[in-house]
């Protein structure tokens, strides 16, 4: 069932759709970017240590993962619309939490109990749920594009932006001004959502979530695509927290990696929207194998890191592979199982890859202090973006079973 609509007028579901993506972006925004800057040295970094910090930062992930197949199913029943308002509520809360934080376990309450299930209910996987909800199959490529292009200004704008309140403020009065903006954008926009559902709006049994379950592990495509993605992920979340100083090892300064990265975000935004439309015109796998073996290019050419052309070379192409893998799972994944229980289905595929994603950095971290530097670790994310192309082509001959 792979053509279903969302009810009422085509024009009437883009409002939806800009509040949806306004959300996305918003949270996104303050909950993972603004984040990120808040825990530096130069903010709560001076009043914790990095090992708290970081078990925090990596936990929310973590949490978040594995609230996602209940996000999921929840999505599928009532809509996203109530989701969404709670995980604004819930990671204003958190941001606020951590702006008064005075011990680390402030800190870690912060982060796992709030701002990871929050960052479950907010980022782009009930959006994806939506989408499908919404949409279909009429107009997915249309509305995925729409969405993590609007989501990809999440970085550009609050990254300088938290640098600023911080900078002007301090950082615990920056994120209690961020724990508000997330409030006052979020939550308005999160109301105008639609509340279109899957069409299964009773409670889901035990019995019905382990069949689903089940069904899906005997599905060969699934299992083969889900290590696909969660592969991919590993590597990719590595690349994104050691690439700065992977560069800085290699002799540049921190200022020319950084514009390098910022560099590669803006160049995710053609991926961002032209990956759905090649994925309706040639097939989502084909695409994601291309993204794959892309990221695994962009990542060869770091595993050295010391020459100008390198650094070029592995921005560039990581970022228009990068912006071309956001959208690209959903696009599949909605032509194969977009039933009512979608959301459980995303849910638990991307609880695995979470998983792998939190994994990813802490692996790479202690291969590089065992061997003195960045050229091992940088081959092992190589091979194994390249293992993750070659489990796409195996998703791609294999028959959905189950």
């Amino acid at each position: 069932m792979t053509g279903r609509p969302g009810p009422g007028h085509p024009d009437r579901q883009w409002a939806p759709l800009l509040a949806l993506s306004t959300t996305v972006a918003v949270s996104f925004g303050v909950l993972l970017y603004s984040v990120s800057v808040l825990i530096t040295e130069e903010a709560a970094g001076s009043v914790f240590s990095t090992t708290v910090l970081s078990a925090g930062y990596g936990g929310a992930l973590l949490v978040g993962g594995l609230f996602a197949p209940s996000v999921g199913r929840r999505a599928d029943r009532l809509g996203v619309r109530l989701i969404f308002v709670t995980g604004i509520v819930l990671g204003a809360c958190g941001v606020s939490v951590l702006s008064v934080a005075n011990a680390p376990w402030h800190v870690l309450a912060a982060f796992w109990l709030l701002i990871g299930p929050a960052g479950s209910m907010t980022f782009y996987e009930p959006a994806f749920v939506a989408v499908e909800q919404w949409f279909g199959s009429a107009r997915r490529a249309r509305s995925l594009a729409v969405l993590t292009v609007i989501g990809g200004l999440a970085g550009p704008v609050f990254l300088p932006l938290t640098s600023a309140l911080v900078d002007s403020l301090g950082w615990r009065p920056a994120a209690r001004v961020l724990a508000l903006v997330l409030i006052g954008v979020g939550a308005p926009a999160a109301v105008l959502m639609a509340r279109t559902v899957s069409g299964h709006a009773g409670p889901v049994s035990q019995e019905s979530r382990m069949a689903t379950l089940r069904r899906l592990m005997r599905d060969r495509r699934f299992v083969s695509y889900t290590l696909s993605v969660a592969l991919m992920f590993l590597c990719v979340q590595a690349i994104l927290l050691h690439r700065i100083a992977l560069f800085e090892a290699g002799g540049f300064a921190v200022a020319t990696a950084s514009a390098g990265a910022a560099a590669a975000s803006l160049l995710s935004f053609p991926g961002r929207f032209t990956a759905p439309f090649m994925a309706r015109a040639w097939g989502g796998l084909r695409i994601q194998l291309v993204a794959l073996l892309f990221l695994a290019a962009s990542a060869a050419v770091a595993i050295d890191g010391s020459q100008t052309w390198q650094l070029v070379a592995h921005f560039f192409v990581f970022g228009l592979a990068f912006g071309a893998m956001l959208p690209i799972r959903a696009s599949i994944m909605g032509e194969w199982y977009a039933d009512e229980s979608f959301g459980q289905v995303m849910g638990s595929q991307w609880m695995v890859a979470s998983v792998a994603g939190a994994l990813g950095p802490a692996v790479v971290g202690m291969v590089r202090d065992a061997t003195d530097g960045y050229g091992v670790p940088m081959v092992l994310v190589t091979a194994g973006l390249v293992v993750a192309a070659g489990l796409t082509v195996a998703s791609a001959r294999m028959p959905a079973s189950g």
